[in-house]
């Protein structure tokens, strides 16, 4: 077993000659004798996956060293190999204007939904892009739908500073094959990286509009042009759990509960 101070210098030597030396790493390394002797270099490869995805909890590393091993069966084969890179999900890290490290940024936008006094108000959060494109052919229909801006609701919160500010988002593409939200917790489980955590939120349960309950970033900031205005529109509160049918423990009441957003990497 690998020591801690020896798996973190192997992860930052794999991660940085995978970068300089693309797919003739593996033979390079191995030619030059700089790799652990008391391994091959498929082992070394496999150990550092293992401990990059599951105690390092770095998506960015973790994704490297994927891109890594694929390489090398690539080179030992003779044949194309699918890399994690030509496999991609879409995920939105709603409450910040980027992505988290090994994520590419699609577009930064504004949540946006049905306004929460209108009964049968459509009860999703969308990500509106910050620059919207118009076909310019209405004819003003008579009936129509319409949708608002998102405010945060966080009186006598965690979250200090910010309500009543307008909500950003972020759409992020990860070179996985999928992506969960996990509520109630902030850490992943076994095969998945982390890509970002923070707490479970939706509308109030008063109001006649529905809404849905989306995993906004732990550290949140209002988006570009926010004014703390108390425009309303489609809301975002904390959410707690209501014992009963949902069992107390390992539920509780008085407290607000988390999420986690995590992608897969076998």
């Amino acid at each position: 077993m690998l020591t801690d101070y020896n798996k973190k210098l192997k992860v930052m030597y794999f991660t940085k000659v995978f970068i300089l030396c693309g797919l003739n790493i593996c033979a390079w390394a191995h030619d030059n004798k700089t790799v652990d002797q008391s391994h091959s270099v498929d082992d070394t490869i496999n150990k550092l996956l293992n401990h990059a995805k599951y105690d390092l909890q770095d998506a960015g590393i973790a994704m490297l060293l994927k891109e890594l091993k694929d390489a090398r069966a690539y080179e030992k084969n003779g044949k194309h190999v699918s890399t994690s890179l030509e496999i991609t999900s879409i995920y939105t890290r709603w409450g910040r204007k980027t992505c988290p490290a090994g994520a590419s940024l699609v577009y930064e936008g504004f949540a946006a939904g049905g306004n929460f006094e209108v009964t049968g108000a459509p009860a999703n959060y969308l990500c509106l892009p910050q620059s919207p494109e118009w076909d310019n052919k209405s004819n003003n229909p008579q009936h129509i739908s319409h949708i608002y801006g998102a405010e945060y609701e966080l009186h006598n919160s965690i979250f200090q500073g910010l309500t009543n500010h307008d909500v950003p988002c972020a759409v992020c593409q990860v070179p996985r094959s999928s992506v969960v939200m996990v509520p109630g917790k902030n850490t992943c489980f076994k095969n998945f990286v982390k890509e970002y955590t923070g707490y479970l939120m939706a509308g109030y349960p008063i109001y006649n509009a529905a809404s849905e309950y989306v995993c906004v970033d732990g550290e949140p900031e209002q988006a570009s042009k926010s004014l703390a205005h108390n425009h309303n529109g489609k809301l975002f509160y904390f959410v707690r759990a209501k014992c009963g049918s949902l069992k107390c423990p390992p539920y509780k009441e008085d407290d607000d509960l988390t999420c986690v957003v995590c992608s897969y990497l076998p």
